[in-house]
C-alpha cells in the first residue's frame, strides 16, 4: 500500500463519526474475508489464515462491544448471529472450505446494507443511529 493511501485512510478513520467507523469496519471485514477466499483458492494457506484471522477479529469485536442494555433483543440476536459467523469461520479454517466464508460475507453484507440505511437516515434527519430492522432477521443458513 502506498504511503499516500495509508495517510488518507488514517485521516479518514481519525475524522470519521462512530457510525462511519462502524461502516468501515464492516467493509474491512468483508474485504479481509474476500482476500482470505482468494488466497485459499490460490493455495496460499498462510495468507488465507492471516486474512481469515483479521476478518474474524472484527467480528469478535462487534460481538464483544454489543450493548445489551440499549440494544435489548436486537443485541441478543446480533450476539447469536456473530457467534454463528465465528463458527462458520472456524469451520472454513478446519475444512479449508471457502463456502463457509462466503456465507459469512453474505451475512455481513446484509448487515452492512442495513447499517448504511440507518446512517443515511440519521444524516438526513439528525439523531442517533437506530439498529437496522433486518439485522435480527438475517438467515444463518444462507
Amino acid at each position: 500500500m502506498s504511503y499516500g493511501l495509508q495517510r488518507y485512510q488514517s485521516a479518514r478513520a481519525n475524522t470519521a463519526s462512530k457510525e462511519e467507523i462502524l461502516l468501515m469496519l464492516y467493509e474491512g471485514a468483508v474485504r479481509f474475508l474476500e482476500r482470505s477466499i482468494a488466497e485459499l483458492e490460490a493455495g496460499n494457506f498462510a495468507e488465507h489464515k492471516n486474512f481469515l484471522r483479521r476478518g474474524r477479529a472484527i467480528i469478535e469485536e462487534f460481538q464483544n462491544t454489543l450493548d445489551f442494555e440499549k440494544g435489548g433483543e436486537l443485541a441478543l440476536q446480533l450476539f447469536d448471529l456473530y457467534g454463528t459467523m465465528l463458527d462458520f469461520l472456524s469451520q472454513a479454517n478446519i475444512r479449508r472450505d471457502a463456502g463457509y466464508i462466503r456465507r459469512v460475507i453474505n451475512m455481513l453484507n446484509t448487515l452492512l446494507e442495513g447499517w448504511r440505511g440507518a446512517v443515511a437516515q440519521v444524516k438526513m434527519g439528525g439523531g442517533e443511529v437506530a439498529p437496522p430492522a433486518e439485522a435480527g432477521s438475517v438467515r444463518r443458513d444462507v
